[in-house]
């Protein structure tokens, strides 16, 4: 791999780890999608398995696009845990807790010497809009993840906020309803955010809602085995008219609503951009939380943020890892992330 200029280059492997998927890409300075790769490895994988992953998906993918490791530029890395510069995890909640305190880049790189970067898989899709997505030419606008988790990237004056720990932007945690008997599987809290408009909050309702609606689409595309109720079931039912499935979703973009307006109040963004897997979702989640901003937020003017879906899809975090290479973004330092 060559050692070019930061302005020379022109190519970036972008990984990203999340708590079920892998995805790589290969991605130009243009931001043209060379090839892309995707595939499945277990949430709980010890670390060495999933770095054995990284480097099968990344073989495979310059093969298939008859690209050699030494024409790469640069390998960025988003990966759903707290990691430092340096490439070392102090924390995470939806991966191994196997992960903390191991050196993701020094086993990377004992196998592939390379230019490696790393980000938390919300600075990683933030950045990745930013750049080349819905927040291209914002200088102020909030990223919001929705999937297993959920988190906000902040962009201030063109530059990612970190905050005083190399974290900001946790409205997943933000609590909900304190009352609430839903604990949350990342945090250990009652009623935060995740557990109503995450994966496992659209699940939870998803089942509460089967269980009085016997009848509804959603079991019968499961079998009528609601221990496979997953948000992709639910956005399949409320698509095609489910009432009990739109229901789900009116309940988990009211939550999602109030957690923006918490945010929109202490931010005040020009844009917040929904991204993540359950906001392919779109309308049926993001309708809902609209109405809650437009009465809720204060002062009114910050009622009229734009919140848009993401135009990178479930790409963005590797295109953000691919633009951390072509502009050498180090996210997070070491002594920023010593106590998360």
């Amino acid at each position: 791999m060559a050692n070019k200029r930061i302005d020379q280059r022109q190519l970036a492997l972008a990984i990203d780890v999340g708590g079920t998927f892998i995805k790589a890409g290969l991605i130009t300075r243009t931001g043209e999608l060379k090839a892309i790769r995707r595939i499945a490895t277990p949430a709980q994988a010890a670390p060495e398995f999933v770095a054995g992953k990284m480097f099968d998906v990344a073989g495979d993918l310059c093969r298939s696009a008859g690209v050699a490791w030494d024409n790469v530029d640069g390998v960025g890395i988003s990966i759903a845990a707290f990691i430092t510069a340096g490439g070392v995890i102090s924390a995470t909640a939806h991966l191994s807790h196997e992960w903390i305190g191991y050196n993701l880049r020094d086993r990377l790189f004992r196998q592939s010497p390379a230019e490696y970067y790393f980000a938390l898989d919300v600075p990683a899709p933030t950045i990745g809009e930013a750049y080349y997505g819905a927040g291209k030419g914002v200088d102020h606008f909030v990223y919001v993840t929705i999937s297993t988790g959920i988190g906000a990237g902040i962009m201030a004056r063109g530059k990612y906020v970190t905050g005083g720990f190399g974290w900001a932007g946790g409205i997943g945690h933000t609590i909900i309803d304190e009352r609430s008997s839903r604990i949350c599987e990342g945090c250990g809290n009652a009623g935060c955010l995740e557990t109503f408009a995450a994966k496992q909050g659209i699940v939870a309702t998803a089942r509460e809602l089967a269980a009085e609606s016997p009848d509804t689409l959603m079991l019968k595309l499961v079998d009528v085995d609601p221990g496979r109720l997953s948000p992709q079931i639910v956005c399949e039912a409320a698509r095609q008219g489910d009432p009990a499935a739109e229901e789900v979703f009116r309940r988990a973009g009211h939550a999602l609503g109030i957690g923006l307006t918490n945010l929109a109040d202490i931010v005040s963004p020009k844009r917040i951009v929904i991204g993540g897997g359950i906001a392919q979702a779109g309308d049926l989640l993001l309708e809902p939380a609209r109405a809650v901003v437009r009465q809720r937020a204060f002062p009114p003017a910050i009622r009229r943020v734009e919140i848009v879906q993401a135009e990178l899809g479930d790409l963005s975090g590797i295109y953000g890892a691919a633009t951390m290479v072509f502009h050498d973004l180090r996210v997070n330092f070491d002594d920023e992330m010593a106590n998360p």
